[in-house]
């Protein structure tokens, strides 16, 4: 079996090297390449990379503009071995505490109904985190969580509790996505429309759609830090409700998108009268969350790269996807 292990990189290269370097630490039974995204970072972020390029069954492939996780991972997927059996997409701001490379591909060679898993996410402090979420859904906005779990147990099982064996999931982190090369193609792999948001809900429900299960394999652990590359501010939640207003287009009826647009228009705008910053998200999502206003078009003149050779690849254009 081989596996390539997809890593965005975007001002933020000393969580790319630690990650690199757990990977190479923690991996030892498998066939792997590890393929480094620079997604339109600083010159010199990008320049602390540069080191990478000296090791192994290591690319690194740099992109003149940010295109977002789904673009961004769709790039490396264009200098990863075609050949691939599975693809670990994993973000540069977690480490690998055992070798989950191989042991995800030992358990999806046994079940091979299983399109896509992951494993058991712990904090800074070791702690449990979540490892894995809900579809966004209206009934499951306006009824709760907890009432949905009494008629549908497997979509909405405790996301804070741990777990001791693998149980099939909605929605595998996008921090640690781990998917079948097949399955993945089968269904048209990441929509570069989404830029930061709901990727991973979008990839679980196509993928879902096909008959593919998601799991989340408990017994296979990483650190995620958090903070690797994006900081919370008005543009960014802005971002999250654009992705998200373009998933529920995707998937629900005109009348499930106006009481959604309803709802959340609602959530936020009772907190409008405590800070402008609600009052500003509140008035954007009752505007439909343009898509226009995304951080997508909101990039200066790409930077030129310098050549490093064969094993460095630079592209500025989106038609690589």
């Amino acid at each position: 079996m081989k596996l390539s292990i997809i890593i965005l990189n975007y001002n933020s290269s000393g969580f790319t090297l630690d990650c690199v370097e757990s990977i190479r630490k923690q991996t030892q039974r498998i066939d792997y390449e590890v393929v480094v995204v620079d997604n339109g970072s600083r010159p010199d972020d990008f320049e602390r990379l540069l080191i990478l390029t000296e090791l192994p069954c290591l690319n690194v492939v740099r992109s003149q503009v940010n295109l977002g996780f789904a673009g961004g991972n769709m790039l490396g997927l264009q200098v990863a071995d075609p050949a691939s059996d599975y693809y670990f997409f994993l973000n540069n701001d977690c480490v690998l505490l055992d070798d989950v490379g191989s042991r995800l591909v030992a358990f999806m060679e046994d079940n091979r109904s299983v399109g896509v898993c992951t494993g058991q996410a712990v904090n800074r402090d070791g702690q449990h985190e979540p490892s894995f979420n809900y579809y966004p859904t209206l009934s499951g906005k306006w009824l709760g969580h907890g009432l949905k779990r009494w008629f549908n147990p497997t979509d909405y099982r405790p996301r804070w509790q741990p777990y001791s064996e693998p149980v099939e999931v909605p929605v595998v982190t996008g921090s640690a996505l781990f998917v079948r090369a097949t399955a993945f193609w089968q269904v048209g792999g990441f929509d570069p429309a989404f830029f930061l948001y709901c990727e991973e809900e979008d990839l679980c429900r196509r993928l879902r759609e096909r008959g593919w299960k998601a799991m989340l394999v408990p017994d296979v652990r990483f650190r995620h830090l958090g903070g690797g590359s994006t900081r919370r501010s008005l543009q960014t939640e802005k971002e999250y409700y654009i992705s998200l207003f373009y998933y529920f287009r995707k998937n629900e009826n005109g009348f499930k998108l106006l009481l959604l647009q309803l709802f959340y228009t609602l959530k936020v705008g009772r907190k409008a009268f405590t800070s402008r910053h609600f009052a500003h998200l509140a008035w954007f999502i009752l505007r439909g969350a343009p898509g226009r206003e995304s951080l997508r078009y909101w990039q200066g003149l790409p930077v030129i790269a310098r050549p490093l050779g064969a094993r460095f690849q630079s592209t500025h254009s989106f038609q690589t996807l």
